[in-house]
């Protein structure tokens, strides 16, 4: 009977002593998991976050490729200009050459249809290579041309009949004074020589070398007072009137084109030129300028 009651009483009081147990397992468990929520909804929030910037550095992973690939594609184009683009180039070139500098050999003298092959004009032209090819400045060298045209001497009958002395004054008063005398007595040399050997007329020796460059060069040469530079001078400036020299720049005008940006390939320049002679030789004569007067780069 005894145990009977203690057995009650234990039951009765093992409710009661383990209620306070269960409502602070009940309490911390709802902490725990309060704590996980709050966890859960911070990674959540954190995902949410980074998502974006995840599927944007995806996305522009390709576009960043291709911003990193255009330019450089972009460059290798433009860096490479195609030759069409080289020949625009040497055309626009060649055009402000010829326009700022291309005079014609005789446009400065007092000469009738100057851009003809009369033997005036072949004479004068034959007169401008003699004078400017001396180791004198070109502009008493052409000051001395126009004095010699003044006098009237492109005329071989003209010349034929002057004297010494009277040479020797026209080419002082042109400031040719250095080799004045040994010029007077040349260019009475030359009048006796057009007179014996052509006719008093050197279109004839065009006709005698069959118009051939080489031939040409060769009778020139038997000037006394023209050599290589005389040669390649005349050769210059008379491709507008003899154009079966043309096309021909010397060799001093040849590195200037090439300085010009024109390249070093006659034929190509001949091209650019349009095959004509006239303006071959106003270009000749416009790099002649461009090496004188040191412009070589204004067109570099």
């Amino acid at each position: 009977m005894a145990r009977s009651k203690v057995k009650a009483s234990q039951d009765l009081r093992s409710p009661s002593s383990e209620k306070p147990m269960t409502r602070k397992r009940a309490r911390l468990e709802a902490e725990h998991d309060s704590k996980e929520d709050a966890n859960d909804k911070r990674q959540s929030s954190s995902a949410k976050r980074q998502k974006p910037q995840t599927s944007k550095s995806v996305e522009e992973d390709p576009a960043d490729e291709d911003k990193a690939i255009a330019p450089s594609s972009t460059k290798e184009r433009t860096s490479k200009p195609t030759a069409a683009a080289k020949q625009d180039a040497v055309l626009a070139k060649v055009e402000s050459l010829i326009s700022m500098y291309g005079k014609l050999p005789l446009a400065d003298l007092e000469l009738p249809n100057s851009s003809e092959s009369t033997p005036e004009n072949v004479l004068a032209l034959v007169y401008n290579a003699m004078l400017t090819s001396a180791r004198i400045s070109h502009e008493l060298a052409f000051k001395s041309v126009k004095c010699l045209v003044e006098a009237g001497y492109q005329d071989i009958a003209t010349l034929s009949k002057s004297t010494w002395e009277e040479r020797t004054e026209v080419l002082t008063k042109g400031g040719y004074t250095r080799y004045r005398e040994k010029t007077a007595t040349g260019l009475g040399e030359l009048a006796d020589f057009v007179k014996e050997k052509y006719d008093s007329d050197l279109n004839n020796l065009l006709k005698a070398a069959d118009s051939a460059p080489s031939k040409i060069r060769t009778r020139l040469k038997e000037i006394k007072g023209i050599g290589n530079v005389g040669l390649d001078i005349f050769c210059d400036t008379a491709q507008q009137i003899w154009p079966c020299l043309a096309p021909f720049l010397d060799p001093r005008s040849m590195k200037t084109a090439q300085q010009c940006g024109l390249g070093d390939d006659v034929d190509k320049i001949w091209q650019a030129v349009g095959e004509d002679p006239e303006r071959m030789c106003r270009l000749a004569a416009a790099l002649t300028t461009v090496r004188l007067e040191k412009k070589e780069k204004e067109f570099s």
